[in-house]
């Protein structure tokens, strides 16, 4: 049953967080919309790299951080590519992963978890990141597009 949930969660907020991504423009992707954050871009690639980070780490225990840049990724267009082909290996780790491993503890990172608290991790961290892109998207006068939520 965690199982389930926390895969069929992932995949929503993966749908979800698409509609919101597809906003993103070349205008806006170098802007820093608070004096002491981060462009626009590097958040979106931020969430990028740690959603194929965490499902990477879990499916092939290979925990290495990812080298997606805004030099490298430097416009709306292959942000957008780059989350197409993140998603799609994202959802092929995530099935690699059994519900029988979700109890298995993984104790190399800053405090020891179970694989199931590394998936809602991957979820939360996630999460976080949208909400502050939506937030960037208003400071910056975008209207992000709303998510259809169940409620």
């Amino acid at each position: 049953m965690v199982y389930k949930f926390l895969i069929e969660a992932i995949h929503r907020h993966l749908e979800e967080t698409e509609l919101i991504l597809n906003q993103l423009t070349d205008e806006v992707v170098l802007k820093e919309p608070v004096r002491t954050g981060r462009p626009l871009g590097e958040i979106v690639i931020h969430i990028i790299r740690s959603l194929e980070y965490y499902s990477q780490g879990l499916a092939k225990n290979i925990w290495e951080p990812l080298n997606y840049t805004l030099d490298k990724y430097p416009d709306a267009k292959s942000i957008s590519s780059l989350y197409k082909d993140v998603v799609t290996r994202t959802k092929s780790h995530l099935e690699s992963i059994s519900p029988q491993t979700l109890d298995e503890v993984y104790s190399e990172g800053n405090r020891t978890a179970t694989r199931a608290e590394l998936l809602l991790e991957l979820l939360e961290h996630s999460v976080q990141h949208r909400g502050q892109l939506l937030v960037y998207y208003r400071l910056l006068g975008l209207i992000p597009k709303e998510i259809p939520y169940i409620i």
